[in-house]
Protein backbone atom coordinates (compact mmCIF):
# COMPACT_ATOMS: atom_id res chain seq x y z
CA UNK A 1 0.00 0.00 0.00
CA UNK A 2 1.30 3.47 -1.07
CA UNK A 3 2.95 5.59 1.95
CA UNK A 4 1.91 9.53 1.15
CA UNK A 5 2.61 12.55 2.53
CA UNK A 6 -0.46 14.91 2.13
CA UNK A 7 0.45 18.39 1.06
CA UNK A 8 -2.22 20.73 3.24
CA UNK A 9 -2.61 24.30 2.52
CA UNK A 10 -0.95 27.24 4.46
CA UNK A 11 -3.47 26.92 7.29
CA UNK A 12 -4.00 23.31 7.49
CA UNK A 13 -0.18 22.71 6.99
CA UNK A 14 0.60 21.96 10.62
CA UNK A 15 -2.24 19.24 10.87
CA UNK A 16 0.04 17.57 8.00
CA UNK A 17 3.02 17.86 9.74
CA UNK A 18 1.56 15.14 12.84
CA UNK A 19 1.28 12.92 9.53
CA UNK A 20 4.85 12.17 9.40
CA UNK A 21 6.25 12.49 12.78
CA UNK A 22 4.93 12.32 16.53
CA UNK A 23 3.29 15.87 17.14
CA UNK A 24 4.66 18.33 19.69
CA UNK A 25 1.35 18.90 20.58
CA UNK A 26 0.24 16.94 22.90
CA UNK A 27 -3.57 17.88 22.68
CA UNK A 28 -6.11 17.73 25.57
CA UNK A 29 -5.11 15.46 28.50
CA UNK A 30 -8.27 12.69 29.36
CA UNK A 31 -8.31 14.66 32.31
CA UNK A 32 -9.68 17.94 31.67
CA UNK A 33 -12.58 15.96 29.87
CA UNK A 34 -14.47 15.41 33.68
CA UNK A 35 -17.25 17.62 34.48
CA UNK A 36 -19.87 17.44 36.88
CA UNK A 37 -23.40 17.34 35.75
CA UNK A 38 -25.49 20.61 36.15
CA UNK A 39 -27.88 20.99 38.93
CA UNK A 40 -31.29 19.68 37.13
CA UNK A 41 -29.61 18.83 33.87
CA UNK A 42 -30.46 15.61 32.08
CA UNK A 43 -28.63 13.46 29.12
CA UNK A 44 -29.45 11.27 27.10
CA UNK A 45 -27.80 9.04 24.40
CA UNK A 46 -29.00 8.86 20.98
CA UNK A 47 -28.68 7.24 17.64
CA UNK A 48 -29.02 9.78 14.41
CA UNK A 49 -28.37 8.80 10.73
CA UNK A 50 -25.79 10.10 8.40
CA UNK A 51 -26.34 8.58 4.54
CA UNK A 52 -27.84 5.60 6.17
CA UNK A 53 -25.14 5.36 8.89
CA UNK A 54 -25.75 4.90 12.39
CA UNK A 55 -24.37 7.88 14.30
CA UNK A 56 -23.74 8.08 17.99
CA UNK A 57 -24.73 11.36 19.90
CA UNK A 58 -25.70 12.95 23.36
CA UNK A 59 -28.56 15.40 23.81
CA UNK A 60 -28.34 17.69 27.26
CA UNK A 61 -31.56 19.04 28.78
CA UNK A 62 -31.73 22.27 30.61
CA UNK A 63 -33.36 22.24 34.13
CA UNK A 64 -37.27 22.08 33.97
CA UNK A 65 -37.41 21.13 29.86
CA UNK A 66 -40.58 20.98 28.89
CA UNK A 67 -40.96 18.86 25.94
CA UNK A 68 -44.14 20.72 25.01
CA UNK A 69 -42.25 23.89 25.20
CA UNK A 70 -39.90 25.56 22.37
CA UNK A 71 -36.13 25.49 23.78
CA UNK A 72 -33.53 26.62 21.77
CA UNK A 73 -30.68 24.03 20.69
CA UNK A 74 -27.31 23.88 19.48
CA UNK A 75 -25.23 20.59 17.81
CA UNK A 76 -21.61 20.82 19.32
CA UNK A 77 -19.09 19.41 16.94
CA UNK A 78 -15.31 18.12 16.94
CA UNK A 79 -12.28 19.15 15.10
CA UNK A 80 -9.34 17.19 13.70
CA UNK A 81 -9.16 13.91 14.54
CA UNK A 82 -11.29 14.56 17.32
CA UNK A 83 -14.36 12.97 19.33
CA UNK A 84 -17.27 13.83 21.72
CA UNK A 85 -14.85 12.93 24.48
CA UNK A 86 -13.71 16.40 24.93
CA UNK A 87 -16.96 18.22 23.95
CA UNK A 88 -19.36 16.49 26.41
CA UNK A 89 -18.56 18.89 28.84
CA UNK A 90 -19.61 22.14 26.30
CA UNK A 91 -23.10 20.22 25.57
CA UNK A 92 -23.72 19.92 29.84
CA UNK A 93 -22.61 24.01 30.21
CA UNK A 94 -24.89 25.61 27.39
CA UNK A 95 -27.38 22.83 28.87
CA UNK A 96 -26.70 24.50 32.63
CA UNK A 97 -27.49 28.16 30.61
CA UNK A 98 -30.53 26.89 29.81
CA UNK A 99 -30.17 25.39 26.06
CA UNK A 100 -30.40 21.59 24.65
CA UNK A 101 -27.15 20.52 23.42
CA UNK A 102 -26.38 17.91 21.24
CA UNK A 103 -22.75 16.83 20.70
CA UNK A 104 -21.74 14.38 18.67
CA UNK A 105 -19.45 11.90 16.76
CA UNK A 106 -18.74 12.09 13.00
CA UNK A 107 -19.10 8.72 10.80
CA UNK A 108 -16.55 6.93 11.48
CA UNK A 109 -15.11 8.53 14.89
CA UNK A 110 -15.84 7.83 18.41
CA UNK A 111 -19.04 5.68 19.09
CA UNK A 112 -20.52 6.31 15.66
CA UNK A 113 -20.70 3.38 13.15
CA UNK A 114 -17.65 3.50 10.14
CA UNK A 115 -17.97 3.55 6.54
CA UNK A 116 -19.31 0.09 4.79
CA UNK A 117 -18.12 -1.42 1.74
CA UNK A 118 -19.76 -4.31 1.02
CA UNK A 119 -16.80 -7.24 -0.27
CA UNK A 120 -18.97 -9.57 -2.44
CA UNK A 121 -21.06 -7.83 -5.19
CA UNK A 122 -24.81 -7.95 -4.74
CA UNK A 123 -27.30 -8.68 -7.53
CA UNK A 124 -29.94 -5.70 -7.49
CA UNK A 125 -32.47 -4.43 -9.81
CA UNK A 126 -33.14 -1.23 -10.16
CA UNK A 127 -37.00 -1.74 -9.81
CA UNK A 128 -36.44 -3.19 -6.43
CA UNK A 129 -35.39 0.14 -4.05
CA UNK A 130 -34.62 -2.42 -1.07
CA UNK A 131 -32.74 -6.14 -1.18
CA UNK A 132 -32.09 -7.45 2.09
CA UNK A 133 -28.87 -9.96 1.54
CA UNK A 134 -26.40 -11.56 3.78
CA UNK A 135 -22.63 -10.49 2.33
CA UNK A 136 -19.20 -9.72 4.28
CA UNK A 137 -18.88 -6.24 4.72
CA UNK A 138 -15.79 -4.45 5.52
CA UNK A 139 -15.88 -1.17 8.00
CA UNK A 140 -13.37 1.74 7.66
CA UNK A 141 -12.95 3.83 10.67
CA UNK A 142 -11.15 7.30 11.26
CA UNK A 143 -12.05 8.26 7.70
CA UNK A 144 -11.46 11.77 7.55
CA UNK A 145 -13.18 13.79 5.07
CA UNK A 146 -14.64 17.15 5.81
CA UNK A 147 -17.65 17.29 3.81
CA UNK A 148 -18.93 14.49 4.83
CA UNK A 149 -18.44 15.89 8.38
CA UNK A 150 -20.57 18.81 7.12
CA UNK A 151 -23.21 16.63 6.30
CA UNK A 152 -23.31 14.78 9.67
CA UNK A 153 -23.81 18.01 11.34
CA UNK A 154 -26.25 19.22 9.03
CA UNK A 155 -28.02 15.36 9.63
CA UNK A 156 -27.36 16.13 13.28
CA UNK A 157 -29.62 19.32 12.69
CA UNK A 158 -32.48 18.01 11.25
CA UNK A 159 -32.67 15.12 14.34
CA UNK A 160 -32.72 18.01 17.16
CA UNK A 161 -35.02 19.56 15.36
CA UNK A 162 -37.41 16.35 15.77
CA UNK A 163 -36.73 16.38 19.31
CA UNK A 164 -40.15 16.60 21.24
CA UNK A 165 -39.74 20.39 22.96
CA UNK A 166 -37.30 21.85 20.58
CA UNK A 167 -37.70 25.07 18.69
CA UNK A 168 -37.08 23.84 15.42
CA UNK A 169 -36.41 27.51 14.04
CA UNK A 170 -33.71 28.48 17.11
CA UNK A 171 -30.69 26.18 16.08
CA UNK A 172 -27.52 27.21 16.72
CA UNK A 173 -24.39 25.56 16.15
CA UNK A 174 -20.66 24.96 17.96
CA UNK A 175 -17.64 24.08 16.47
CA UNK A 176 -13.64 23.73 17.62
CA UNK A 177 -10.71 23.83 15.08
CA UNK A 178 -11.21 22.38 12.05
CA UNK A 179 -14.94 21.64 12.89
CA UNK A 180 -14.66 26.06 13.63
CA UNK A 181 -14.68 25.83 9.59
CA UNK A 182 -17.54 23.15 9.36
CA UNK A 183 -19.98 25.67 11.35
CA UNK A 184 -18.81 28.35 8.58
CA UNK A 185 -19.37 26.12 5.73
CA UNK A 186 -23.15 25.12 7.44
CA UNK A 187 -24.37 28.13 7.79
CA UNK A 188 -23.07 29.68 4.07
CA UNK A 189 -26.00 26.30 2.86
CA UNK A 190 -28.01 25.73 5.50
CA UNK A 191 -31.02 28.29 6.47
CA UNK A 192 -31.70 26.69 9.71
CA UNK A 193 -28.52 28.34 11.50
CA UNK A 194 -29.48 30.81 13.66
CA UNK A 195 -26.05 31.34 15.83
CA UNK A 196 -22.56 30.44 15.54
CA UNK A 197 -19.43 29.92 17.63
CA UNK A 198 -16.55 29.20 15.79
CA UNK A 199 -13.90 28.29 18.58
CA UNK A 200 -10.07 28.58 17.30
CA UNK A 201 -10.85 28.57 14.35
CA UNK A 202 -9.47 26.60 11.70
CA UNK A 203 -10.08 27.55 8.51
CA UNK A 204 -8.55 27.00 4.84
CA UNK A 205 -8.58 29.32 1.35
CA UNK A 206 -7.82 32.23 1.95
CA UNK A 207 -5.55 33.70 -0.87
CA UNK A 208 -6.75 29.94 -2.78
CA UNK A 209 -8.45 30.07 -5.85
CA UNK A 210 -12.27 29.36 -5.50
CA UNK A 211 -11.86 27.31 -8.67
CA UNK A 212 -10.32 23.96 -8.99
CA UNK A 213 -7.17 23.15 -8.06
CA UNK A 214 -4.00 20.97 -10.08
CA UNK A 215 -3.14 17.80 -9.00
CA UNK A 216 -0.10 16.81 -8.19
CA UNK A 217 1.30 13.35 -9.38
CA UNK A 218 1.37 11.70 -5.69
CA UNK A 219 -2.22 13.00 -5.49
CA UNK A 220 -2.78 11.50 -8.86
CA UNK A 221 -1.50 8.06 -8.34
CA UNK A 222 -3.57 7.55 -5.17
CA UNK A 223 -6.40 8.77 -6.73
CA UNK A 224 -5.84 6.22 -9.20
CA UNK A 225 -5.12 3.58 -7.04
CA UNK A 226 -8.79 3.79 -5.04
CA UNK A 227 -10.59 4.41 -8.28
CA UNK A 228 -9.21 0.55 -9.55
CA UNK A 229 -8.56 -1.13 -5.74
CA UNK A 230 -10.88 0.55 -3.38
CA UNK A 231 -7.99 1.63 -1.25
CA UNK A 232 -5.17 4.29 -1.39
CA UNK A 233 -2.42 5.07 0.77
CA UNK A 234 -2.89 5.64 4.35
CA UNK A 235 -1.03 8.12 7.02
CA UNK A 236 -0.80 9.09 11.14
CA UNK A 237 -2.43 12.22 12.29
CA UNK A 238 -3.83 13.60 15.45
CA UNK A 239 -3.01 15.13 18.97
CA UNK A 240 -3.84 13.12 21.87
CA UNK A 241 -4.45 10.23 19.92
CA UNK A 242 -2.95 10.09 16.85
CA UNK A 243 -5.11 7.86 14.37
CA UNK A 244 -4.30 6.25 10.49
CA UNK A 245 -6.50 8.26 8.04
CA UNK A 246 -6.67 7.95 3.85
CA UNK A 247 -4.08 9.76 2.17
CA UNK A 248 -6.86 11.24 0.50
CA UNK A 249 -7.51 13.50 3.32
CA UNK A 250 -4.64 15.14 1.79
CA UNK A 251 -6.24 16.24 -0.86
CA UNK A 252 -9.95 16.99 0.11
CA UNK A 253 -8.26 19.44 2.66
CA UNK A 254 -6.79 21.44 0.41
CA UNK A 255 -10.49 21.53 -1.24
CA UNK A 256 -12.11 22.00 1.37
CA UNK A 257 -11.63 25.56 1.77
CA UNK A 258 -14.28 27.01 4.10
CA UNK A 259 -13.04 31.02 3.98
CA UNK A 260 -14.82 31.46 0.47
CA UNK A 261 -18.09 30.05 1.80
CA UNK A 262 -18.15 33.11 4.74
CA UNK A 263 -19.40 35.53 2.26
CA UNK A 264 -22.54 33.80 1.87
CA UNK A 265 -23.28 33.21 5.28
CA UNK A 266 -26.84 35.39 5.34
CA UNK A 267 -26.82 38.58 7.50
CA UNK A 268 -29.47 37.48 10.26
CA UNK A 269 -26.96 34.59 11.18
CA UNK A 270 -24.72 35.84 14.25
CA UNK A 271 -21.43 34.36 14.47
CA UNK A 272 -18.75 34.47 17.14
CA UNK A 273 -15.42 33.73 16.86
CA UNK A 274 -13.23 32.63 19.86
CA UNK A 275 -9.38 32.37 19.00
CA UNK A 276 -5.94 31.85 21.21
CA UNK A 277 -3.44 34.45 21.38
CA UNK A 278 -0.75 32.15 21.11
CA UNK A 279 -2.26 29.89 18.79
CA UNK A 280 0.66 27.39 17.57
CA UNK A 281 -1.19 25.23 15.05
CA UNK A 282 -3.07 28.40 12.60
CA UNK A 283 -2.31 31.28 11.22
CA UNK A 284 -5.37 33.54 13.06
CA UNK A 285 -5.10 36.20 10.33
CA UNK A 286 -5.90 33.94 7.58
CA UNK A 287 -8.60 31.65 10.15
CA UNK A 288 -10.70 33.55 12.17
CA UNK A 289 -9.40 37.28 12.13
CA UNK A 290 -10.50 36.42 7.87
CA UNK A 291 -13.69 35.15 8.08
CA UNK A 292 -14.80 37.85 11.04
CA UNK A 293 -13.99 40.31 8.33
CA UNK A 294 -16.28 38.75 5.64
CA UNK A 295 -19.24 38.29 8.68
CA UNK A 296 -22.40 40.42 7.42
CA UNK A 297 -24.38 40.02 10.48
CA UNK A 298 -23.77 39.99 13.98
CA UNK A 299 -20.56 39.13 15.29
CA UNK A 300 -17.92 39.42 17.64
CA UNK A 301 -14.50 38.15 18.14
CA UNK A 302 -12.23 37.55 21.34
CA UNK A 303 -9.07 36.47 21.61
CA UNK A 304 -7.66 35.12 24.45
CA UNK A 305 -3.94 36.54 25.42
CA UNK A 306 -1.34 33.94 26.64
CA UNK A 307 -3.19 30.67 25.55
CA UNK A 308 -2.61 27.98 22.83
CA UNK A 309 -5.02 26.41 21.21
CA UNK A 310 -5.59 23.46 23.28
CA UNK A 311 -5.57 25.81 26.44
CA UNK A 312 -8.66 27.04 25.75
CA UNK A 313 -10.34 23.55 26.48
CA UNK A 314 -9.03 23.58 30.01
CA UNK A 315 -10.05 24.74 33.80
CA UNK A 316 -10.49 28.55 33.48
CA UNK A 317 -9.91 28.81 30.22
CA UNK A 318 -12.51 26.87 29.35
CA UNK A 319 -14.84 28.68 32.02
CA UNK A 320 -14.37 31.97 29.71
CA UNK A 321 -14.57 30.82 26.34
CA UNK A 322 -17.69 28.37 27.22
CA UNK A 323 -19.32 30.74 29.04
CA UNK A 324 -19.03 33.43 26.18
CA UNK A 325 -20.52 31.09 23.94
CA UNK A 326 -23.57 30.40 26.13
CA UNK A 327 -24.09 34.15 26.65
CA UNK A 328 -23.97 34.45 22.94
CA UNK A 329 -26.82 31.50 22.11
CA UNK A 330 -28.94 33.14 24.81
CA UNK A 331 -28.69 36.40 23.48
CA UNK A 332 -28.85 35.54 19.60
CA UNK A 333 -31.17 32.17 19.93
CA UNK A 334 -33.79 34.42 21.83
CA UNK A 335 -33.20 33.25 25.25
CA UNK A 336 -32.69 36.88 27.09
Amino acid sequence: MTRYTPLLALVLLVFACAATAQSKFSGIPPQHHQYTLGEGVDERDITYYSDGVACWGRIYFPKGFDTNGATPAVVVSHGWTGTHHSLLKYGNHFAKAGLVALVIDYRGWGNSDGFVTMMDRVKTEDDTRFTEAETKVQIKRTRLAPLKQVEDIRNAISYIQGEPGVDASRIGLWGSSYAGGHVLSVAAQDARVSAIVSQVTGLNGMGMSEGPLPMSEAETKDAILRARAGQGGEFRTGFSTPRMVDAETGRLAKEYRPYHAVKHIPESVAVLFLLAGNEELINNERAGKAAYELVKGPKKLVEYPDIGHFDIYIEGNFDKAAGEAANWYRTHLGLE
